[in-house]
Order: C-alpha cells, then structure tokens, then sequence
C-alpha cells in the first residue's frame, strides 16, 4: 500500500510541476510583445503593380514621378538595375530625357514599361545597412517602407543576396501592395549607410 501511495504522490508532483511550467511559459510569452518584421520580402508576381520587375537578367525599375517637384527630388525619373556582375546602377533622368542603351542592362532597361507612381525608391542597399543609393538630403527620423527583393528569384548563379529598396510610403503604395499586408506594420525610420 504504501509503494503505490509513494508512487500516486509522485505522478500528483511531476503533474503540478508541467502545469506550473505551463503556466509560467503561457505568463512569459504574454509579456513578450512581438517584433515587427525588419522588411517585408515579396516575390516577382507581387512586385510587379510596384514597377520593380524581377526576371532571369536581374531586377528592373524605371518611374516617372509627376510629384517630383512637390516632393523636392532634382528629377523626375529614377530607375536602376541589379544584374549579374553589376551590383546597381541608378540613373536619374528628367521627364524629357531618354534612357541611354549602352550595353544589354540597359536596352532591358529601356524597353520596360515607365510606371507613373508617386512612390519611389529613395534609398537602396542590403540586409547589412551597406546603402549604394543613399540621399543623405532626408530627414534622419523619415520613416520608409523597406521591401527586401532576394536576388536568388532571379535564377543568377552568381546572385544570392538581397536587395533592400526602401520607398517613400504614400495611399498609392498601400494600394498597390497585396491586400494582408499593412504599411505600417512596416515602416521604419531610414537607416543611416554603415558602409
């Protein structure tokens, strides 16, 4: 009888410890607030209505902005290129000008259909901080929309990184941006270049 007493009582202990640990983890995790993601990752099909095409050359961008002059930007147009052996280029051109196709980049460049948006990439650079367009004319505490582009969706063997394009939030982008995504769960004050 009392072997099957020490062994009740010791079944009743290890069950009021797992409830207590239960209780504990439950109590834990309620206080711990969650984390806002650092950049919202979107494939090529959702990157599409943002003008940012993805396809086995690289990543692609070309805009207009018929806000430029209110938004306080030197031109117009904006667009860039991430390919193989080629990290970024940027080219800023006014309304009026045409794109120049010196080399294959290019000429994809130029034969992509020109968005009208009046959001905009103002800085561009990677996970790591490093920023290789970077307007140090903005405002420190600008809170942008970072979206990281993975290099890897280009199908480049020798492109694995990720691309980060942080644009200037507006009613348009929110449109634009599938419809479980909310803009400011992922707004962030711009990163200063760490490169």
């Amino acid at each position: 009888m009392v072997p099957q007493l020490y062994n009740n009582l010791k079944t009743d202990i290890m069950k009021i410890k797992l409830l207590v640990a239960f209780i504990t983890m439950v109590f834990i995790c309620s206080w711990i607030s969650p984390t806002k993601p650092e950049f919202l990752f979107l494939n090529s099909n959702q990157l599409k209505p943002l003008g940012i095409v993805l396809n086995e050359h690289g990543v692609f961008y070309k805009n207009l902005n018929s806000n430029w002059k209110q938004d306080n930007v030197k031109n117009a147009g904006l667009s860039f290129y991430c390919c193989s052996g080629n990290y970024l280029t940027t080219i800023h051109y006014t309304a009026a000008e045409v794109i120049k196709a010196n080399n294959k980049n290019e000429r994809l460049l130029k034969n992509l259909e020109t968005t009208r948006n009046d959001f905009y990439p103002l800085l561009i650079g990677n996970t790591k901080g490093e920023l290789s367009l970077n307007d140090k004319t903005l405002a420190k505490d600008l809170k942008l929309f970072p979206i990281a582009i993975c290099m890897s969706e280009t199908k480049m063997r020798n492109r694995q990184d990720t691309i980060v394009v942080w644009l200037k939030p507006t009613e348009a982008l929110k449109k634009a941006l599938p419809a479980n995504v909310k803009i400011e769960d992922y707004l962030k004050v711009r990163p200063i270049n760490k490169k």
